[in-house]
């Protein structure tokens, strides 16, 4: 998860260009259609939950060892 937040875009294809993006598709239990996971399922955050998730995963930023 090192450094994910200056990997975008992210998703197999791109399309989806910032965290605030990934988190909301996630938490709206991604895209419904034949091959989703049965374990994917809508969850509730609150703005500020969503907030920190980003602040986290923004915090695994950092240099790679040599």
């Amino acid at each position: 998860m090192r450094n994910v937040a200056r990997t975008a875009p992210y998703m197999h294809d791109g399309s989806l260009k910032t965290l605030r993006e990934v988190i909301d598709y996630y938490i709206g239990g991604g895209n419904s259609n034949a091959h989703l996971d049965p374990r994917i399922k809508p969850i509730e955050l609150s703005a500020k939950e969503r907030a920190g998730l980003i602040a986290f995963l923004e915090a695994l930023n950092g240099d790679l060892p040599k």
